[in-house]
């Protein structure tokens, strides 16, 4: 009797609809990204499959190539992916597959064995756009790019740089997720990532400064906008004005009462960037430069980067880079601030307030991409009373499985939900009523996790439990 074939993830999100070809033009076009695109091998009446093989040589850098290269197939990144340890037997989720779809192709295309013995080394290329939809599906929609396999691979490859690499050539060709693409296109046309106006912008700020001087010990509290010479220009992610403005309200009223001269720009404040999740680093300088130029016209001491993981990671490096910008000016992170605050008694905290048992989420591109994981720790220890920790924690921590932009992509939602089973046995393992995390990023995937697990606790995040422990 025949054995019944059993549906791998992949091959259930292959059913989704595909960029066609006329879509993928549009949104090629629509992006700014491609218009400025001179590359020597590049023919734009060429089939986007000539086209993804032209970007794929003309694009290749060494750490690209040296993960390209590393791997030996040992299996051992299938104990860290959080997509393969909810998916046991399904080989389409494990970390090695999916960089060998990237991998094949580069074989085929620039290494000499690949050429001559295609048979031998599994070497291919994708023959249509059906090859590059299922080449989207994968990059973008079973990977949070996470980087726990990279942590623990004994030869160093770094899968979720091949998976930003792959994201990078399909988003050229507007083979990308409607999501992925509608975000990138705010991103161009209004420099921030949620379309927020200047106005909308302007107005919450002082909505939020207006009601905190509602208290009359904060009566002379300001949220100063575009103040020369402060000690640290601030900026946000732009969930913070539409949807959270009260983590803004809780470091205004933390920065006035430690004494601090800071302020806001009036543009360049997303410090949010798309470019990291679609690959594209000319919308990550794009993003960068607008937020370090307003920092440099500001004459700012440094950069203080409020709660988001990504926007931490870019920001504080990425950008650089992408941008190829001097790195003159020192950035940090809020929560950096905070312990300093602490450490040097500017603040006054009472434990008490904060009753409630809290864990703490570690952000992947804060701990495992940053290093940061000491800091938030010393301040959740010092304004909560009964603090407890996840297993596993800081490096090893699990994704909160809306990392990577898969926030952003509706249509792999389900196979997200299913990837997360693991975080929600890791959240109620710990017995907390509270889950912290600095990610504005992670507060959404958490709570995604916790809706859909029917988990009994709540996410907060540093600047909240801080804010409430204050004494004044």
């Amino acid at each position: 009797m025949k054995k019944k074939h059993r549906e791998t993830a992949a091959e259930a999100i292959e059913r989704l609809p595909l960029v066609t070809a006329s879509q993928a033009k549009a949104r090629a076009e629509a992006l700014p990204s491609v218009q400025g695109l001179r590359l020597k091998t590049y023919d734009p009446a060429a089939d986007n499959v000539r086209k993804f093989l032209d970007l794929l040589a003309e694009r290749m850098t060494r750490p690209v190539a040296v993960s390209l290269v590393a791997c030996v197939h040992c299996g051992l990144c299938v104990d860290s992916c959080h997509y393969a340890l909810t998916h046991p037997g399904d080989p389409t989720m494990t970390p090695v597959y999916k960089a060998d779809q990237i991998r094949r192709i580069f074989k085929r295309r620039m290494d000499w064995t690949g050429r001559i013995f295609p048979w031998w080394v599994r070497a291919g290329s994708p023959a249509d756009d059906a090859d590059l939809n299922r080449l989207k599906n994968i990059v973008f929609g079973t990977c949070s790019a996470c980087r726990r396999c990279t942590l623990n691979c004994p030869m160093a490859v770094d899968t979720a740089v091949l998976i930003r690499f792959t994201r990078g050539l399909l988003t050229e060709l507007g083979i990308v997720p409607e999501g992925v693409f509608n975000v990138s296109r705010d991103e161009w046309e209004t420099g921030n990532q949620m379309a927020v106006t200047p106005l909308d912008y302007l107005e919450t700020l002082q909505w939020m400064r207006d009601d905190l001087r509602s208290d009359p010990k904060l009566a002379e509290l300001d949220i100063p906008i575009d103040v020369p010479d402060c000690d640290f220009m601030y900026t946000i992610n732009p969930r913070e004005i539409k949807f959270d403005p009260r983590s803004i309200a809780h470091a205004a009223k933390i920065f006035h009462l430690a004494g601090e001269r800071w302020t806001m720009p009036s543009r360049g404040w997303d410090q949010t960037n798309f470019g990291l999740f679609s690959g594209d680093n000319r919308l990550g300088g794009f993003l960068a430069k607008n937020l370090y130029e307003e920092a440099v016209r500001l004459r700012a001491g440094r950069i203080v980067i409020s709660e988001c993981g990504h926007g931490f990671r870019s920001t504080r490096w990425e950008g650089y880079d992408w941008a190829e910008y001097d790195q003159d000016l020192p950035s940090e992170s809020v929560v950096r601030t905070l312990k300093r605050y602490l450490e040097d008694g500017r603040i006054r905290v009472d434990k008490a307030k904060n009753a409630l048992p809290v864990t703490f989420h570690d952000s992947c591109n804060i701990a495992r991409s940053g290093g940061m994981t000491e800091e938030p720790r010393f301040v959740l220890n010092r304004v909560c009373a009964d603090f407890r920790e996840m297993t596993p924690n800081r490096t090893e921590n699990y994704c909160c499985t809306g990392g990577g932009g898969l926030l952003s992509m509706a249509e792999y939602r389900p196979l997200r939900m299913e990837a997360a089973a693991i975080k929600a046995r890791q959240l109620e393992a710990t017995g907390a009523k509270l889950v912290c995390t600095m990610c504005h990023n992670c507060v959404d995937g958490l709570n995604d996790v916790i809706k859909h697990y029917k988990l009994d606790m709540r996410v907060v995040q540093v600047l909240e439990l801080v804010e409430n422990a204050l004494v004044y």
